[in-house]
């Protein structure tokens, strides 16, 4: 039934945020003596979980993880992993591979872990869950959230999927400097092909990079990085316009075809600026995209001298 990839839009980032079903607020210790008592006393089929949190302090039959706590890398227990199913869903998505493997895993009480990010994965466990199942994930800083799988609870959620964007952007914007294109960059750009079908890359200009860059000495001439990404779109099959930039704004303030910006932590207010800019230019704001960094071996980001096979 549910075969499609799902993309979250900016106006339904701030309803996600809220409580769903109960909440469970009282410490680590308080939290899990709340839920086993309520669990006892309701009586339910199944448990999944969704989240580490939730996955490593409470009893489930299912528990859906992705390794890290907020955005931090943690060692999972052998017992968690053992037997699990694996998939990929980048964040901010639903993506369609995602559901038969949930669906699999819930009918077999099996643990999944989750190359990406897990969040948005509470709606398929209710929308695939059986009644009187409960689907419990965290709250971050409070505690956790416990959702009863009722009829009711199940419209609910296919009226909130319903919101959702499905399939790919018709295009994306994305930028940087991508000096060396370490693994880093690499993920970056993998996930704009997910995103979108087809893309445009601002590229730093020499000149950009000698005035925001403090070791601007160690970063390669434009035309070299330009070669280097021309070469690696070739090689993941996505197409892709290469434009130099000499600010962070770029082609996006006024490319009228662009849908949705690819961003990081530390680009986010530049997106922000973006979308403000394009409201005055009476365009559509993009779907801000924010992509988590990804780390190495020891948890840190990847830099630009870091290794990297093209």
């Amino acid at each position: 039934m549910y075969r499609k990839t799902y993309f979250l839009p900016n106006e339904l980032k701030g309803e996600l945020r809220k409580i769903w079903g109960m909440p469970i607020f009282n410490g680590k210790g308080g939290v899990l003596k709340k839920f086993q008592r309520f669990a006892k006393k309701k009586k339910f089929k199944k448990i999944i979980t969704v989240g580490d949190y939730c996955s490593l302090f409470l009893p489930s039959d299912v528990k859906i993880f992705d390794g890290k706590i907020k955005r931090k890398r943690i060692k999972l227990p052998a017992k968690l992993l053992r037997g699990k199913l694996n998939c990929s869903n980048p964040p901010g998505t639903i993506q369609k591979e995602v559901w038969p493997v949930l669906k699999k895993a819930i009918k077999g009480n099996k643990n999944v872990f989750i190359e990406g990010e897990e969040d948005l994965l509470v709606i398929p466990s209710v929308l695939l869950a059986e009644k009187n199942t409960a689907v419990v994930y965290g709250f971050p800083g409070k505690g956790v959230c416990l959702i009863e799988v009722t009829l009711e609870t199940k419209k609910e959620f296919k009226k909130l999927l319903k919101k959702f964007r499905k399939g790919k952007f018709k295009k994306i914007v994305l930028g940087g400097t991508f000096n060396g294109l370490h693994p880093g960059h690499q993920y970056f750009l993998s996930l704009a092909k997910r995103y979108g079908k087809e893309a445009t890359i601002g590229l730093c200009s020499d000149q950009m990079v000698k005035v925001r860059k403090k070791h601007f000495k160690e970063v390669r001439k434009f035309g070299e990085r330009k070669e280097t990404l021309e070469n690696y779109l070739k090689k993941i099959d996505f197409k892709a316009e290469i434009v130099k930039i000499n600010d962070v704004y770029g082609p996006a303030i006024k490319d009228k075809t662009a849908k949705a910006i690819l961003l990081t932590e530390e680009t986010w207010t530049n997106g922000l600026k973006i979308n403000k800019i394009r409201k005055k230019n009476k365009l559509k704001e993009l779907d801000c995209l924010l992509i988590p960094y990804f780390l190495d071996k020891t948890g840190k980001k990847f830099k630009s001298s870091s290794k990297c096979e093209l």
